[in-house]
């Protein structure tokens, strides 16, 4: 496939259709990235660790925003 038939096929796309495309290019640029790679290494170690936000902490910030309006 070339880039014009490339470039034609976004174009034919709905928004849905292009953000989904638009994700999974970015999702293939950071696989192929080893510090990217190495950075969700880190996290992981850390999660494994105990260092995890609950859902209930997660809950109290949504709420703590939608109140300011954001």
């Amino acid at each position: 496939m070339s880039i014009a038939e490339i470039r034609d096929s976004i174009d034919r796309m709905t928004d849905e259709e292009r953000f989904f495309a638009a994700a999974y290019l970015h999702h293939r640029a950071q696989a192929a990235d080893p510090a990217y790679q190495s950075l969700l290494s880190e996290r992981m170690k850390r999660m494994d660790a105990g260092h995890k936000v609950t859902l209930e902490q997660v809950q109290h910030v949504h709420d703590a925003l939608e109140a300011e309006g954001l």
